[in-house]
This record gives structure tokens, C-alpha cells and sequence, in this order.
């Protein structure tokens, strides 16, 4: 959906992740995490269990060869935390360069179709544009109708290692501007039903979009070192299976009409 998609996905999945042993969101930071991102390889252990997606069967093509390799090199560990959930300690949305517009704001702003209006004279928060759904294909030009999605949701990235992270790790996650997959304008009732739900748990209900929400899904769990568990990997392995068929919309997503 974003210009440039498939080339930072090909960047980050030869990155390491350097924002493991980054506390902060320092600009100093940020750029030596950017500069980590582009010259290392993630090594992977291996999997055992009989895949869903043969990755040498023919037909099936470089890309998605790549996006399974990754999946099979997360961890594998069950869905817990010591520590409850609580969604205000995952700050957002942020207004990180004291523009007066916020991490919503700027997601708007950069996924819109068309220019955006502004509810006052200081463009600060958005108020209409042109969205188009990912999973639906929906058009969106009032933007009370949309929500900014955690496409791994923050309660999931919880039970998935993020638990354990400090407020600025859990805020920088909260406000990933960085990564394409990271958050997406999405119809509010779609993000809504979804939840906190692993692709084992709810995917979207037009097969087409499988593939890109496997791809936003993996390429983000490996950017921020999240876990998977065995049954999320069967899910996304069926959903990557997808990704060579006619009517897929590919690795990204609904083109703009």
C-alpha cells in the first residue's frame, strides 16, 4: 500500500535487530538502529515440523520463499506474561517532533490518497483524505471512520515479549512510523473485531488480503524480536500459500484505484 514496501521489506529481513539492546528513541539511536538495520543477517533455528508451504515447490516465488524463511527463524514460545496488560503503559499517540501533529495524525496524512483537510487552521489533526482499506478495499474520506492499526496488536505484542520491555521500548513499538507494516489506516470496525487476535485467531474475511497481513505480520514480529507460537505459525504458513494465487493482492496489498 505505501510506496516502497517491498524494498524495505527486503532491507529488514536481512537486519539485525539492533533495537533489542536499544533503550531509547534518541535520534542518535534511531540512526545507528538504522544504519544496524542494513548490513547484517539474522541467523535462525531450525524447525522440525512438517510446513503447511514447501518452500522449494514450485510455483512458489522468491518473495514469498523469503518472507517463510523468516517466519520459521522467530522463537517459538507460548503466549504469556508475568505482568498484567495495561494499555496506557504502551504510550500513543506520541507527537515526537513537536509538529503539533501526532503519530495518528502523520499515519493519516502519509496513507492518504489525496490531500488531507485539517479540523483547524493549524493542521494539527486530520479530518478527512482518502483511505483505502487494506483487508476490505474500502474507501474512507471522513476519518472519525478509521483507526490507526497496531498490526500486531499492542495486547498481543505483550504476551509475546513485549512485556518484559521498558516505556520507551513499549512507546517506540506504539508509534513505529518506520516500518510500512508496522501501523495502517483501517476501517475502525475491522481493527475493532480483530482485537488483540493472532492470524490463528482472526484474519481478514476477503482471502485476497491474506498475503500482505502475513507479510506485514511476520516482517513486524521480526523487526521487534516478538515470539510465535506453533499454531500462529500454521496460520500465517496458510496464509503465505496465498500469496502466488490469481487473485491474491500480493506481498502489498490493495493498489490504489
Amino acid at each position: 500500500m505505501r510506496a516502497g514496501f517491498l524494498f524495505a521489506l527486503a532491507l529488514l529481513l536481512s537486519a539485525p535487530l539492533f533495537m533489542a539492546a536499544c533503550d531509547t528513541v534518541s535520534d542518535a539511536c534511531q540512526t545507528a538502529r538504522t544504519a544496524a538495520d542494513t548490513v547484517a543477517t539474522r541467523v535462525a533455528p531450525a524447525r522440525t515440523d512438517t510446513p503447511i508451504l514447501d518452500p522449494t515447490e514450485a510455483g512458489t516465488s522468491s518473495d514469498v520463499r523469503e518472507i517463510l524463511a523468516t517466519l520459521r527463524a522467530l522463537e517459538i514460545a507460548d503466549r504469556e506474561a508475568v505482568i498484567e496488560y495495561n494499555r496506557r503503559d504502551w504510550r500513543h499517540w506520541i507527537d515526537s517532533d513537536k509538529d503539533c501533529q501526532n503519530t495518528r495524525a502523520e499515519t493519516l496524512i502519509e496513507e492518504s490518497l489525496a490531500a488531507v483537510s485539517f479540523a483547524t487552521d493549524e493542521q494539527c489533526r486530520v479530518i478527512g483524505g482518502r483511505w483505502i482499506g487494506p483487508w476490505t478495499g474500502e474507501i474512507f474520506t471522513d476519518s472519525s471512520d478509521v483507526d490507526i492499526d497496531h498490526h500486531v496488536p499492542l495486547g498481543h505484542a505483550h504476551l509475546s515479549g513485549g512485556s518484559a520491555w521498558d516505556d520507551d521500548r513499549k512507546r517506540a513499538y506504539a508509534n513505529d512510523m518506520t516500518h510500512a507494516g508496522s501501523l495502517q489506516v483501517t476501517s475502525a470496525s475491522v481493527n475493532r473485531s480483530k482485537g488483540k487476535n493472532a492470524p490463528d485467531e482472526w484474519r481478514p474475511d476477503q482471502r485476497a488480503g491474506w498475503c500482505r497481513y502475513a507479510v506485514d505480520w511476520i516482517s513486524t514480529k521480526h523487526r521487534w524480536e516478538l515470539t510465535v507460537t506453533d499454531a500462529e505459525i500454521s496460520a500465517l504458513e496458510n496464509m503465505l500459500a496465498t500469496c502466488d494465487d490469481a487473485d491474491s493482492w500480493g506481498l502489498s496489498g490493495v493498489q490504489p484505484p
